[in-house]
């Protein structure tokens, strides 16, 4: 028996109702929530699989940037939850029924990290690893590539690294 996987797009003021629908298709095992960045919109994806594991669906939405709301599933699959949390987290979509508590990042850090327009501070601030070590000698002084420029890290803006 081959397994299938069907996958759809709907709009978003219709992604709860067709979670819901599927459920009762038989698809009644949540795998995982996430998101995609597609730079003029953020993709919102659900796995849900039947419980035999004969047959798995995928159900996707498009969120625009400018409003990064969506229904929660979290009262069809309990384990939505910690996924959206995750996503909310991670790319800035709103789970509305949600309680958003924070899992991996401290309140009081910036935007988002996974969008793609997002510049990671610590992209600048931290050396990247494998940079050329200077020598140090025995008298303490370093001895190195002095001509070694430093190279901007992807993402990052040239007025990062004036000083």
């Amino acid at each position: 028996m081959t397994a299938v996987m069907a996958m759809e797009s709907v709009p978003v003021d219709t992604w709860h109702e067709r979670v819901h629908q599927v459920k009762q298709r038989g698809f009644g095992f949540f795998d995982f929530l996430t998101a995609v960045d597609r730079n003029s919109f953020v993709e919102v994806v659900v796995h849900l699989v039947r419980e035999d594991l004969s047959d798995s669906y995928l159900i996707s939405t498009m969120l625009s940037n400018e409003n990064l709301h969506i229904d929660s599933i979290e009262t069809l699959f309990p384990g939505a939850g910690w996924h959206e949390r995750e996503v909310g987290e991670m790319f800035g979509v709103k789970f509305e029924g949600n309680d958003m508590q924070k899992l991996l990042r401290h309140e009081t850090l910036g935007l988002p990290p996974l969008r793609k327009n997002i510049v990671l501070s610590a992209r600048v601030v931290t050396e990247w690893p494998g940079a050329a070590e200077p020598e140090i000698k025995q008298d303490g002084r370093k001895v190195g590539n002095p001509s070694r420029r430093r190279q901007r890290p992807p993402g990052a803006p040239e007025s990062w690294l004036q000083q």
